[in-house]
């Protein structure tokens, strides 16, 4: 009987210091989740401080000089181009997502007692004390910050937070299931806007030509909000981008989706959707439009048409195809060499804008993301077919000055 007394008080005893360790690291990290939110609020308002394409580089190094223990310059930064990130995380999901000691523990198992396992006892074990520690409150997290200067002057910067969190039995998340994901949400500045010939133009472009706001088509286990912006944004509209709740970082209620964590710019993307639909049944080539091709696309060029010529194929597409002979690059086009013939595919409906087409034309042709891709007539979108004239290259060119990933090619 008394030894059965002593194993009782000494198993109560191990339950409470258990008790005490346990919520003494929990009281460690909700101070230290509150210090991250902090200096997380506190580099957020010095990246909002910075206007694009005005404040001075010296200026914003000068700003970010106590963060030296968190930022990184980029190896390649010059007197002409640097970049500049800062990295702040929470100390549970560093350890976690790095190779730490449950993770050696098992690849020694594995070697002294010849196992074999992808996922061993120990990995395992710290995966569900990273789920109860989410659970009762924790907020595994990263933010990282990012400026970029050209010419000495700051032409980019960027906000991004990721929070581990939860949810269970909220329709429309995760099927209502129990379910452990990474909350995120990216505001950062972009030289353009990718151009694809089949998605061009994006319809909110053409609601503000300088910024989007939009989600991953897919995420896997993740809940993601982004908006970018170019230089030329209005900076009332890229400060409102860029506001992030980070409340978020020590909610008791974990902070669940876009809406949470970037209230300003979901509510707006909310509210847009509901227009997007009118805007692609109703194209126009507006100035604007041309400019953001100029802009948007990586090769533009211009040439003249020698002939043209439709078939139809034994399935009844249209294809036409027109010979070219190329005038001037003025974008990108490494292999459009003037003076040379080339074909090139027209992929506009059967018919559509071959007036422009007859022998003699000037126009200007447009190829998309990738360098190697193929130069078109038509872009795409709300343009059929751009005239080469002295308005359409002056929009243009407009547009290519905007991109200063050009200048970075043309290197």
């Amino acid at each position: 009987m008394n030894r059965f007394r002593k194993l009782r008080r000494f198993l109560l005893a191990l339950v409470l210091c258990v008790c005490a360790v346990l919520s003494l690291a929990l009281v460690v990290s909700q101070i230290e989740q509150r210090l991250l939110r902090r200096r997380a609020e506190l580099l957020l308002a010095e990246i909002q401080s910075l206007e694009l394409r005005k404040t001075p580089w010296p200026e914003a190094q000068q700003q970010f000089q106590h963060w030296a223990a968190n930022r990184k310059f980029d190896d390649a930064c010059n007197e002409h181009k640097c970049f500049l990130q800062i990295t702040l995380d929470e100390p549970v999901l560093g350890s976690v997502f790095g190779t730490n000691v449950f993770v050696h523990l098992d690849d020694y198992f594995r070697w002294r007692f010849k196992l074999s396992y992808s996922t061993g006892p120990f990995v395992r074990m710290e995966q569900a004390l990273f789920r109860a520690y989410v659970r009762v409150g924790g907020r595994p997290a990263m933010v990282m910050a990012n400026v970029g200067m050209r010419d000495g002057i700051v032409w980019s910067k960027g906000f991004s937070v990721l929070i581990e969190t939860y949810v269970h039995g909220v329709p429309g998340l995760f099927g209502g299931a129990e379910v452990e994901y990474a909350l995120m949400a990216d505001t950062y500045s972009v030289p353009r806007f990718d151009y694809y010939r089949a998605h061009w133009a994006d319809p909110q472009l053409m609601l503000h030509p300088d910024y989007r706001i939009g989600r991953p088509s897919g995420c896997t286990v993740c809940v993601l909000g982004w908006a970018h912006f170019t230089p030329y944004a209005d900076p009332a509209d890229v400060h409102r981008l860029m506001q992030l709740d980070l409340s978020c970082l020590t909610r008791w209620h974990p902070c669940l989706t876009q809406s949470d964590i970037m209230p300003a710019a979901w509510k707006q993307y909310l509210a847009e959707n509901a227009r997007l639909d009118g805007l692609r049944s109703q194209p126009a080539c507006s100035p604007s439009t041309i400019e953001m091709l100029g802009r948007d696309s990586n090769n533009i060029a211009t040439g003249e048409i020698l002939g043209y010529r439709e078939s139809v194929d034994n399935h009844g597409y249209h294809h036409g195809t027109a010979s070219v002979r190329a005038l001037e690059r003025l974008k990108g086009a490494a292999g459009w060499k003037p003076g040379e013939t080339r074909e090139v595919s027209v992929w506009s409906a059967p018919g559509r804008g071959n007036a422009q087409l007859q022998a003699g034309s000037r126009l200007i042709f447009f190829g998309g993301r990738d360098h190697s891709s193929e130069m078109l007539i038509d872009p795409g979108g709300a343009c059929p077919i751009v005239s080469m004239n002295e308005t359409n290259l002056r929009l243009v060119r407009r547009g290519i000055d905007q991109d200063y990933s050009a200048m970075d090619n043309a290197e």
